[in-house]
This record gives structure tokens, sequence and C-alpha cells, in this order.
């Protein structure tokens, strides 16, 4: 049995390494997981243990052992998994090295070294597998890891880049541990990562290999990566554009490559565009009936192109394709140079002050996470400074908005909540303004009626000072919404209607397309939705996932019966959709985790059925994972789906688990808290959340929300 330590060889039944004397673990081949020496089946994912252990992954063909990792050639590796006659992939090959590590080794006791090396290996092992990566061999300083094999991901690109990125994190972390302990010099890592098709089969000496290109050129491209960057090809570029800021780094010939190749710089992951994954197994939801309203916001555009702001707000039902038209309105424009900002309302947000502008301003500043405090406070100055703001002014007062440490060089604003209110408000807009007068911006906010006070004041105070910049101020309400600000002549309010009966059955043959609907279940969907956009692609979307002609007798009159009929062939993901819709229309894997019992493995399974059936989106992988329900109806749905006993249960166990384990999270917003006090029926510790909600809210200047609060610790007084 090999230690997963230290490498060395055991004899079976030994419990503790014969080399190191460190205890002796199983790692599982599925997810990666440690298991005892003494487990046949895996703890975490139930798969059956190897008696000799982790088995090596299938090799790449045609590179020899015992040549130095550094020179980019990738050993054969033993058994694999694959097929005895082959089999057709594609794979993502992740290949890691460290630098200069013989420099380094050459100063310390072989005994170290050793020990560090493994550590490293250890941490970089860590940050493949738990992406769903699988390490194929252990290469002196250096892994392997396919993505892609023995399991394959939609998303193996991502992964792997994310993979990728996670190493060099892991190994910060390792260096600042190793020079408070042992003074050790700085280790640096390279990553190169390639895509391409490969036959997994029996080679010449009976053993499964990797057959293709893509390991050979991603150990060459690790050879031309600078330290601690992730180097990636064309190929690889192609999978994950959009997703990451990446550098062109030009041309490379590499070493037993006969062509040159384009290779890429990842930089960080891309928090300011978004793809839109919820559409990528179906496409997006046809656009039907909505030409002049695409028409008219393309000419305001225009207008707003040439310095004439314009403020375009959407207003329908829910369902009724606000969101729909959106994305249209974005893909039309998206070659022409411009800056998109967007932000959404949440319910249980509406009274967290400033909640949809701190959102935007995250994503406009391209933060990626893993910023150090004092690197997102440099960046906050950098951003300023091109806007043009004084940044004595603006930093301390905008920092603070995001929780940033003020620096000791800039002077303590002593002003009151309702002066420093004013300013922060004209710090923001002028922030806005100043990058209007540099480029077109559109900022797009939905769902306008479940904006908190402060992000509608700063909308009003834009709208009214838009006039003359190329900023397009475009949003989205429901109906029972009313603007807090008077038309003006660069203003225009569009309301959605229904679709007629025509569009309606060309936007199911569309949703169809591939599928011949009887005129039955054409006429049933178009009976029973009326119009609505979201309820058609609903109610088409059941039918062909199942028996179209029994799913006419079976289709719901409103969408909550479809959803709830969506949901209850999902077996234990309609569980997790009822505890997801408690806590809101937005939810965290961590937080979901530690409200529902649930196995891991079950839960992510579960998550993965929604997302699949496109009831939910996915942000990230988890543990990081954020998830969205598609929309605000989809949550209502599941929620209501709840026995009102069950909801106050479930919305009791949510603020528990804050109180307990979320505690920063708790902090930050103790109106969201207070909520689900409120919701549990616990009026105590509600009111108490409600306090500190208003608190919090007139400490900073937000009266309004700091009134909200009050009042609903007085009303449940009463």
């Amino acid at each position: 049995m090999q230690c997963l330590n230290c490498g060395a060889s055991n004899s079976e039944g030994s419990k503790f390494c014969e080399q190191c004397g460190a205890p002796l673990r199983r790692r599982c081949a599925q997810c990666g997981s440690e298991n005892s020496a003494e487990a046949r089946f895996c703890a975490q994912c139930g798969m059956a243990l190897s008696a000799a252990g982790p088995r090596a992954a299938p090799s790449a063909a045609g590179v020899r052992p015992g040549r130095e990792a550094a020179s980019g050639d990738v050993p054969l590796a033993a058994q694999g998994e694959g097929s005895v006659d082959g089999e057709r992939r594609h794979l993502t090959v992740l290949f890691c090295d460290l630098v200069n590590s013989t420099e380094i080794a050459a100063h310390l006791d072989p005994e170290e070294w050793r020990e560090i090396a493994a550590e490293y290996q250890r941490a970089a092992a860590e940050a493949a597998t738990r992406l769903g990566g699988h390490v194929a061999k252990y290469l002196g300083d250096g892994l392997m890891v396919y993505f892609g094999y023995p399991e394959a991901h939609e998303d193996d690109g991502e992964r792997a880049v994310r993979a990728g990125l996670g190493m060099i994190e892991a190994t910060a972390a390792l260096n600042g541990r190793l020079s408070a302990e042992q003074g050790v010099a700085e280790l640096k890592v390279r990553v190169g990562i390639d895509t391409g098709a490969v036959v997994v089969g029996q080679g010449g000496g009976g053993e499964a290999d990797v057959f293709g290109q893509a390991p050979n050129i991603a150990a060459r491209v690790q050879g031309a990566a600078l330290p601690d960057t992730v180097f990636i090809t064309g190929a690889v570029h192609q999978l994950i554009s959009g997703l990451f800021v990446v550098e062109d780094c030009g041309e490379h010939r590499l070493k037993g490559v006969e062509r040159p190749l384009r290779l890429y710089r990842v930089v960080r992951p891309n928090v300011a565009r978004r793809r839109l994954r919820g559409y990528a197994r179906h496409g997006m939801t046809p656009f039907v009936g909505r030409e002049e309203e695409l028409r008219l916001l393309l000419s305001r555009w225009e207008r707003a192109r040439e310095g004439e702001g314009q403020v375009v707000l959407m207003t329908g039902e829910p369902g009724i394709g606000k969101s729909r038209l959106v994305e249209e309105f974005r893909r039309q424009i998206q070659d022409e140079p411009h800056l998109w900002v967007e932000g959404t309302g949440e319910q249980f947000f509406e009274s967290t002050p400033y909640h949809v502008v701190t959102q935007m301003l995250k994503q406009g500043l391209g933060w990626r996470g893993d910023e150090s405090e004092r690197e997102r406070v440099e960046l906050l100055e950098r951003t300023l400074k091109m806007a043009g703001l004084k940044l004595s002014e603006a930093v301390p007062l905008i920092a603070e908005l995001l929780g940033l440490p003020v620096p000791d060089k800039y002077a303590r604003l002593m002003l009151a909540p309702e002066p420093k209110r004013r300013r922060l408000m004209a710090s923001l807009a002028s922030w806005v303004l100043n990058d209007a007068r540099q480029q077109p911006v559109v900022i797009a906010l939905e769902d306008l009626h479940w904006v908190d006070p402060s992000t509608l004041e700063l909308q009003q105070l834009l709208v009214e000072q838009s006039a003359t910049v190329a900023l397009m101020l475009l949003y989205t309400a429901r109906p029972e919404f009313r603007a807090p600000w008077p038309l003006r002549a660069h203003h225009a309010q569009v309301t959605l209607n229904r679709l007629n009966e025509r569009r309606t059955r060309e936007m199911v043959a569309g949703i169809a397309a591939r599928v011949a609907l009887s005129k039955e279940v054409v006429d049933t969907v178009v009976k029973r939705t009326d119009g609505v956009p979201l309820f058609a692609e609903e109610l088409t979307r059941l039918m062909l996932e199942g028996d179209a002609r029994a799913a006419v007798r079976e289709i719901p009159v409103t969408l909550q019966d479809s959803l709830t009929a969506r949901l209850d062939r999902l077996g234990a993901a309609r569980q997790v959709a009822h505890v997801a819709a408690v806590i809101g229309r937005e939810f965290s894997y961590e937080l979901l985790r530690a409200v529902l019992p649930m196995a891991e493995g079950d839960l992510q399974s579960a998550l993965a059925k929604l997302v699949d059936a496109e009831l939910v989106y996915a942000r990230g992988i988890a543990p990081e994972a954020v998830y969205q329900f598609k929309h605000a109806l989809v949550r209502d749905a599941a929620y209501e789906g709840l026995l009102k006993s069950r909801r106050r249960e479930l919305h009791r166990r949510v603020a528990q688990t804050m109180v307990e384990r979320f505690a920063a999270l708790a902090e930050a917003q103790p109106e969201t808290l207070a909520r689900h006090w409120t919701q549990a029926g616990e009026v105590e510790p509600a009111v108490s959340a409600w306090a500190t909600a208003g608190a919090k809210a007139y400490s900073s200047g937000a009266l309004r929300e700091a009134e909200e609060g009050y009042s609903e610790a007085l009303a449940l007084l009463q």
C-alpha cells in the first residue's frame, strides 16, 4: 500500500508507513477523499476502494519514465481504468511543476525536502480533486491531472483552469507557513493546460494508455509558463471564453509540436461578464413577439451612444418576458464598445441598504474573491482616480460601503449620518457619470420593485443627471412599481403585454423544435398559459420531459402546479428546492448544506438535477457555488408547496444556522435574519434583529430602511 505522505510502498495490512510513520490512508479514485487503511468503500461517495490502494490513471503514450519532468515529457503510468478495446474521449490535461526545485533542494536536508515536496503535492492534488480532477501521476515535483476521465463533466475546461489557479493559491499559502517555520525559499509553480481528442486503450505493453497530443502539449505549455502563472492553449481558451480574464501571450514554438501554438495567461475569473449557463442544454428561449419593444431599446441606445442619456423602464406581470428582452438587447449590442453593469433586486434584501449598489460595484471593480483587503483598496483607488474623483473624499466613503479598511493616509470624515449619506450618493453618481463621459455605459437593473430604498435613491439621482452623458439606464419592474421620478423627454416606459395566440404557438414550436407535438398538445399549452411566455416555456418543457399525450391530461392550470409536477419527478431534488426556496431566491451552497441534513454527494446530485431541469442556475463550483432560481416565480412556486408549519420550521432552522454558524452573515444582514425569525413566528429574536437592522441602517444614513426596521419591531410587539 502506497503512503500518501511520502509515496513509499508498504506491505498489505500495515496501518502506519514503514518509512515516515504516517498513518496509511486510501485515496478514493472517484472523489479524491482519504479513507482509513481498512476501508473497503469510500465514506464520501461509496466507491469501491482497490485493495492495492488508489490506482494510477492511464498514462500518456509514447513517453518514457525516468526522464526529468521539467523536460515536459509525460511518463507511462500503471494500469488504468479504460476499457480493453479503447474508447475515444475529449480530455483536458493539466500539468503542474515546481520552479527551481533542484536549487531549493540543494539547501535542505533530503528528509526536509521530501516533507516539503509531499506537502506541496498534497495541496496541489486537493486543489484538483475538489473540482473533479483525476490525478494521473505524480512526477517528481509536479503532477499531471485529467479532467474528463474517468468521469466527464460538461465544464471540464473551466474546472481545469480553476484548479490551476487554486494550485497557485495553495502554494502561496504553504509559502507563508514554511517561511515562518523553516525559513525555506519561496516555492513557485507553473501550470500548463491543453485539451483535445484522445483514445484511451491498451498499449503495446498491455497497459491502458492515453494516445493523443494533449498530455505532452500540456507539459510543454507548462515549461513555457512564467512562475506562478497558468498558461493555456487556444483550444482551452475556446472552452473558457468569457469566464476568465486572459492575456494573449502570442505564438510559441514548443519542443515536439510541429506548429507554433498561441498561448494565453489566465489572470483571474471574470466577474464582469457572465455566461448564460441555464441555456447551455436547450439554447436560449425563442425571442418571439417583442420586436417592436426591441426596436425601441435599440433606438434609445443609439441616442445614448451619442451623449443623450436615456432611461427606459419596462414593466409587466411576472413571467411576461422582461428578462428575456434585456438579454436580447444585450446580445444585439454586444459587439459595440460599451460598459455593461447589471444588478437584480431581491425580496430578502429590500431592506438592506445599498445591497444592489455594492453588488454592482464589486462587479465593476472586477473582484476575483481572493484578493487581500489591501489589494482591493488599491484597486478602488486606481479606479476612482481614473474616473476623475477626488480620492480624499471618495475613498473613505466608498471603502466603508464595501466593508474595506480606510487607509491611514486619508483623514477621517467627521460627518453626521445625513451629510455623510448625501456625500456618498454624490460620489457614486459622479463615478458613474464620469465613466459615461469616457465610454457608453449601460446599467441594467432588474426587479426594481425589490430594490432597497438607498439603491433606488441613487438611481433617481442618476436619472436626474444623466441627460447629457452616454448613459442608458434600463430598468424592469412589476406593474405595481411606481417610479419616484417624473417622466422626461429622454425617458421611456414600456409595458409588456401577453403574447397573442399566434405568437404563443410560435414560441412553443421554437422550444420543441426537434419534437413534433400534436395539435392537441399545442392547443392545450396555448389555452392554459394565456400568453405568458414563462408559462408557455415551462409547460412545454414539462411535456418534452415525458409522454406528451399523458402530459396533456396532467398539464396544470397554473405555473405553480406545473413546477410542482416537475419537482415531483426530481426525487430528492424536490426537497432541496423547497428548502432553498425558504432561504431565498439566491442561496449559497454552504448555507443550504448547513440547513439541510443531507450527505454532500446527494446534495450536489440533487442540485445538479435542478440545474439540468433549468429550475435554477449555478455560478461557480461547490463549495463556493451560488445558486439562483431561474425566476422569482420558480422560487415562489417551490415555497408555496410547503405546509405553513413546515415553512416556519425551516425559517427557524435557517435563522438558527445563521446565528450559530454564519455569524458574519448574520451581522452583515440583520434584516435578512429578522425576516427569517419573523416568518418562523419567533417574536423575541425577530424584534431584536429588526432593532439591530434599524440601528445599522440609521448609522449609515439609510433613514428609510431604519424606519422600516423599527416599524417591523414595533408591529411584532403589538
